[in-house]
């Protein structure tokens, strides 16, 4: 099968389309300093062609198979088996985002299966342990439980219920789960707040082991849905902690002169024997850069600059556009780096993370315009090759569809209190 963009070396400097909607070919070869990637120079305008429908029908399939197979069973490269939870969230979040442009409650549907999957997982080692989700270590013989998996699996949860709360039709179809997805929320999150730590306000929460924080990336993908379940349940401890991990954030975030931002993978506390980490993957920073913005807008440590200046890092610091028909993309979320990734040694889904910034769209009148030559220029269908740039493409048409998205209460208005 045809690569849908290469990795420059021996690359293309002109691409001709076949069709609309179909892959790209070099015209021809000219010596381009690796690692560059070719798109389409006119793909972008593709992005009027997607529809809320399509797009609905696309998850839903997906939704469906997710629930027709095991949770257990899929391990990843280190022999860890994670219940399919980053999966899980993209899929039923961006089901529960379509909901809200076309009221189809067949996703709904599709996201209360899942979650009743997801209960039954977390009482498989209920009898030796406790109520929960839990990692099963193939290498260590073991299974413990880790705060970011426990987040993404909450979060789709949290988003039905949230947006529920402003949506009378939506709240009365979930009615009758409503109180046994909040015991669950509960449950799930029970004891978890003994890996939270403060260190002068700023919070961290410890790796299973203990020896060490998690990186900044999984501790954001805990404490944005712990957010939204305080705005479920009012409860203390959700707020505390998520202030906490929103104080660390912001003292780690650094901001050039020339815009470009640049926070560290792993947020330590300072201390002589855990020096700072380095900076955060490009890879990694789709995972950290929902908090701050559900964050600021819940009103947490945040201001508009720090989120602007986020809003902005696709073209301040991921992406170099080359020509027309050439980007390079950092590898590290740092403008003053010099590495980029080979697409040929990562793989295409490497080359779609920035797509995640499109939930930034409100924040930034540009977003749209700098990320869809490059996207879609990769692959008319780009969002069909990753369940995370599926998300992506649906908060960019939430952000352009619906009235709401921009307004006071935010991005797709999930945190308003009604």
């Amino acid at each position: 099968m045809r690569r849908p963009f290469i990795t420059l070396g021996l690359s293309a400097a002109a691409l001709i389309p076949l069709v609309t909607g179909a892959r790209y070919v070099a015209a021809r070869t000219e010596a381009w300093p690796p690692p560059s990637i070719v798109v389409s120079p006119d793909a972008g305008k593709l992005a009027a062609n997607v529809s809320v429908a399509d797009l609905s029908d696309l998850v839903l399939t997906r939704l469906r198979r997710f629930n027709g197979e095991p949770l257990y069973g899929h391990r990843d490269t280190f022999g860890k088996d994670r219940l399919k939870a980053w999966t899980w969230t993209y899929l039923a979040r961006a089901a529960v985002r379509l909901y809200r442009l076309g009221h189809d409650t067949r996703l709904i549907d599709e996201v209360l299966a899942g979650a009743s999957k997801y209960e039954a997982a977390a009482h498989r080692h209920e009898t030796e342990r406790s109520f929960g989700w839990y990692t099963e270590d193939m290498h260590a013989s073991r299974a413990y439980r880790e705060v970011p998996v426990s987040g993404l699996i909450m979060a789709p949860i949290v988003d039905l219920l949230l947006e529920a709360k402003q949506d009378r039709a939506l709240a009365q179809h979930v009615a009758p789960h409503r109180q046994a997805l909040l015991d669950m929320l509960r449950q799930a999150i029970g004891g978890l707040d003994k890996r939270y730590i403060e260190t002068d306000g700023k919070g961290y929460y410890l790796l299973p082991s203990g020896e060490d924080v998690e990186p900044l990336n999984l501790m954001s993908v805990y404490a944005a849905p712990l957010l939204g379940l305080w705005r479920l349940t009012q409860d203390a401890e959700s707020l505390r902690e998520a202030t906490g991990i929103a104080r660390t954030w912001k003292a780690a975030l650094s901001t050039g002169i020339d815009g470009g931002v640049t926070w560290p993978h792993t947020a330590r506390p300072p201390t002589p024997s855990l020096p700072p980490g380095p900076p955060e993957l490009m890879i990694k920073s789709s995972a950290a850069i929902e908090f701050p913005l559900v964050a600021y807008e819940a009103g947490l440590v945040f201001d508009r600059k720090d989120i602007e200046q986020l809003a902005r890092v696709p073209e301040t610091t991921l992406l170099e556009r080359v020509d027309a028909s050439h980007y390079r993309l950092r590898e590290f979320v740092d403008p003053g780096s010099d590495s980029y990734i080979s697409v040929a040694d990562t793989g295409i889904g490497t080359a779609l993370r920035p797509a995640s910034w499109y939930q930034y769209a409100c924040y930034n009148p540009q977003q749209s315009a700098v990320l869809d030559p490059y996207l879609f220029g990769i692959d008319p269908k780009f969002y069909r090759l990753s369940e995370l740039a599926l998300l992506g493409l649906v908060d960019r048409l939430a952000s352009q569809f619906d009235p709401k998205a921009c307004g006071p209460a935010g991005r797709l208005a999930l945190l308003a209190d009604h």
